[in-house]
């Protein structure tokens, strides 16, 4: 803060000028991190989960059972207020469902937009955060599309990704896009030529597809790496 004196015709008078600070300025409370800096993996249950008890029934693919392996997602964030009551997360997900065909035809995919959402409470300040979601096995095998092995698109970055956030109520106006930087999207859809593509009418939403880490194997093994999830 700085203090200027003066006068003006015997009146003395006092100016406070005030430093200018990034919230002042308009910036946001809640800001991504880069594309480079995303966490996104298919991954097995730990050992030291799962261990005793019943054995595990399978289907007739043992990786849609629980014991294969699920897609991560840890999505950068920071937040700049000393402590933020809540950050809601919307997760929009790119994928392709089979359609079996009848005795005799060809299997064919449609596009779908797989969906979930995260709300944290209680959120310190701090330059790196997570937010986290996750597709079962079973979810997907269902949703890899007809390319052998299609789920290693999405830990292959191909597949189109955005979050929004939501703090306190209000929508920010940054939202995180994986292939935002490229003039088209890997998989023809997505980038700066359709950055609408979670909403086209070709695509048909599967909401909830996407958990929480609390829905998961992996909580409360890997609690510590988001912050304080707000329950339903």
């Amino acid at each position: 803060m700085v203090c200027l004196v003066g006068s003006l015709v015997g009146l003395t008078f006092v100016v406070f000028l005030f430093p200018v600070t990034a919230q002042d300025k308009g910036q946001a409370n809640v800001s991504f991190g880069k594309p480079q800096d995303l966490e996104i993996e298919m991954v097995s249950v730990p050992d030291s989960v799962g261990s005793g008890g019943k054995p595990v029934p399978t289907g007739a693919d043992a990786r849609s059972s629980q014991e294969g392996r699920w897609l991560r997602i840890d999505v950068p964030f920071a937040t700049e207020k000393k402590v933020t009551p809540e950050v809601k997360m919307r997760f929009f997900l790119e994928g392709y469902e089979v359609v079996e065909a009848e005795k005799g035809g060809k299997d064919t995919e449609k596009f779908v937009v797989l969906t979930g959402e995260v709300t944290y409470r209680d959120v310190p300040r701090g330059a790196k955060h997570y937010a986290g979601m996750f597709l079962p096995p079973s979810s997907s095998l269902r949703f890899a599309g007809l390319k052998p092995n299609g789920e290693a698109d999405w830990s292959g970055r191909k597949m189109n990704l955005r979050v929004e956030a939501i703090d306190q109520g209000t929508p920010v106006e940054e939202y995180f896009d994986l292939q935002g930087d490229k003039e088209k999207g890997l998989s023809g859809r997505g980038g700066k030529k359709d950055p609408e593509w979670h909403k086209s009418a070709e695509a048909q939403e599967i909401p909830g597809a996407l958990l929480p880490i609390t829905a998961t194997p992996f909580w409360p093994k890997d609690y510590k790496r988001y912050p304080q999830l707000k329950q339903p």
